[in-house]
């Protein structure tokens, strides 16, 4: 329904732009100044009614993307949080947990490593998160997260030369 009236909108506007447009050129003077010196008026009509009809058209497909994408990270992650670090004491061998925290094991090559590294970094860093209107608290967990990936990098690139 909401794209009907999207469209409807759409058309409305290119409708009025037609008739503002006829109005404004039907005196030359006015619509050549017009067109020289404010455009923004000259389409104003289209330009505003085109962007509620799409807004209108869109607004609830970005809605389910954001709820599909935000319920996704919530149960993929805050679990993952509870399971693996809630748990970690100070028996289990620090470079051991720094593997895991990588998602990578001690006979895996520096190269594949690194690739976890980063793609790791790219899933959880802050920056990419923040775009997407997460909850302060998955974001507060992202910069824990990328704070333990940094350290755990550094201290195998360290044992590793």
């Amino acid at each position: 329904m909401k794209k009907i009236f999207g469209l409807a909108f759409i058309a409305l506007g290119i409708f009025l732009e037609v008739m503002w447009l006829g109005f404004c050129f039907g005196s030359i003077v006015i619509g050549i100044l017009l067109l020289i010196f404010a455009p923004r008026i000259l389409f104003f009509p289209f330009n505003f009614f085109l962007l509620v009809g799409v807004k209108l058209i869109y607004t609830e497909a970005f809605k389910n993307f954001e709820n599909a994408s935000r319920n996704g990270y919530q149960s993929r992650y805050s679990s993952n949080f509870r399971n693996e670090y809630s748990g970690v004491n100070g028996s289990v061998d620090k470079m051991q947990s720094y593997y895991e925290e990588l998602e990578s094991s001690s006979s895996d090559s520096f190269d594949v490593i690194k690739k976890n590294y980063r793609r790791l970094m790219k899933e959880y860093h802050y920056d990419s998160l923040i775009s997407k209107g997460l909850p302060q608290d998955m974001l507060d967990f992202s910069q824990e997260k990328t704070k333990r990936l940094n350290e755990a990098y550094t201290a195998i690139k360290e044992v590793r030369g």
